[in-house]
């Protein structure tokens, strides 16, 4: 005699099997959309740059070509210098990168306060802050939680750090930078961005995520936290978003493309009360 299994039982046995694949893919869903979070965590950013920090300056320079270094120039050039003596806050600050060519503007420098969560990179900031005359105080604390005195700074610059925001820490960030500056105070933003041209985004993109990994592992023997860079700037893009929060948040605000929009620069100032 052969067992014929109900019609009944193998719809419902389908039905059950659909259902189960449905939940388990949206988990699965759900879980990369936390990981994906998870990288914007301050915690996990932090670890990052710690990580990165002993072969962070010397890759970024070689990777880059040397253009990080002409565009933090072009990022303190924004800022007009003044005659009367400044305070400028450096805002996701690293190793002080930003020094030298704040310490070779116009600008007249009282003090510069830098600003940065990683304890390793602010570590090496202290060492180099030797080598750049002026008062230099690091600030170790995340930027988003700050204590720092509203209406306290003449000038905010940053350079390479707005990746490491979601658009909603960005929107946080631009009222920060608003409470922070002074009536009439300026700021300027530079960040690695990606590029509008289809054929240029292929190969910038395929560097930033294949070939910065490997300069990496050769300095560092760990490729994946240099892979984290190409990451942060894909879901980035450009400071076009960052730049009409800056606008919503009542300041004046530009925005410029560097290199055929391999880097974007917005820049402004806080209105008199």
């Amino acid at each position: 005699m052969v067992y014929t299994q109900p019609v009944f039982s193998k719809r419902l046995l389908r039905t059950n099997n659909e259902i189960s694949f449905s939940i388990l893919a949206r988990a699965l869903v759900i879980i990369v959309e936390m990981q994906k979070e998870s990288i914007y965590n301050p915690e996990f950013v932090s670890k990052l740059f710690d990580s990165m920090s002993s072969t962070y300056g010397l890759t970024n320079y070689i990777s880059s070509f040397g253009f990080t270094e002409r565009w933090r120039k072009a990022c303190i050039s924004k800022i007009k210098p003044a005659e009367k003596p400044v305070v400028i806050y450096d805002l996701m600050s690293g190793m002080g990168e930003l020094w030298p060519s704040i310490k070779h503007s116009k600008l007249n420098v009282h003090e510069i306060n830098a600003v940065d969560i990683s304890p390793n990179m602010n570590s090496i900031a202290r060492k180099n802050k030797k080598s750049v005359s002026g008062q230099i105080n690091i600030l170790e604390q995340d930027i988003l939680k700050n204590d720092i005195e509203s209406n306290s700074a003449d000038h905010v610059v940053s350079s390479f750090g707005l990746k490491t925001f979601n658009t909603k820490q960005l929107t946080e960030l631009a009222h920060e930078l608003n409470k922070i500056l002074k009536p009439e105070g300026s700021y300027s933003f530079v960040e690695i961005s990606v590029p509008n041209n289809s054929f240029l985004k292929f190969f910038y993109m395929f560097y930033l995520t294949k070939i910065i990994p490997v300069v990496g592992y050769l300095f560092q023997g760990n490729s994946q936290d240099y892979k984290m860079l190409g990451t942060y700037t894909s879901k980035f893009g450009n400071s076009k978003s960052f730049h009409s929060m800056l606008l919503n948040e009542g300041l004046e605000s530009h925005y410029e493309e560097l290199f055929f929009g391999c880097g974007s620069i917005t820049w402004g100032k806080k209105k008199k009360n």
